[in-house]
């Protein structure tokens, strides 16, 4: 996991797949690259790139940052979404919330 920052932008990029085996260490670094980036960062972007399995706890961690950045008043998007990641958001609906692009390819 890992996490850059450009100009009033924070990418937060998982690096594995959004599962339950998982899934606890994903949400500690994402919540804690939050709490140290609370006041420079107004867009929130979340890179799945390589990310194809997302369980149930995987969607929940997604909505639960979703509405937590919301809460913030600040903006939240998923880019680079794979084929099957994007069955998965559109299956849960992501785009009717944020922002959700398929990676270019």
């Amino acid at each position: 996991m890992q996490s850059n920052k450009k100009d009033d932008t924070l990418f937060l990029i998982p690096e594995t797949d959004l599962v339950a085996s998982t899934i606890e260490k994903t949400r500690n670094f994402f919540w804690d690259e939050l709490k140290k980036n609370s006041d420079a960062h107004h867009n929130i972007i979340l890179d799945v790139q390589g990310i194809e399995v997302v369980d149930s706890l995987g969607v929940n961690l997604i909505i639960g940052l979703y509405r937590q950045i919301n809460s913030e008043h600040k903006n939240f998007s998923i880019i680079n979404g794979g084929k099957k990641f994007m069955k998965i958001a559109s299956f849960f609906r992501f785009p009717t919330l944020f922002t959700v692009k398929a990676e270019e390819e």
